[in-house]
């Protein structure tokens, strides 16, 4: 009886340490996903201002 208590005891501890780990991987890809779409705004807005001042050179010349 103790070592089938110890055996479900070591997969629990296995179980809540894979979990913890499932977590801090979602947190890091979370992270990683809002990194990314800051920088994908930031080329969509630079990528207008070319645009706009390129519309603005051509009615210059």
């Amino acid at each position: 009886m103790k070592v089938m208590e110890s055996r479900a005891m070591k997969d629990e501890e296995k179980t809540e340490m894979q979990l913890k780990e499932a977590k801090h991987s979602a947190e890091d890809s979370d992270r990683r996903y809002e990194e990314v779409a800051r920088k994908l705004k930031t080329i969509d807005d630079l990528e207008e201002t070319l645009a706009s001042a390129k519309e603005e050179n051509m009615e210059i010349h």
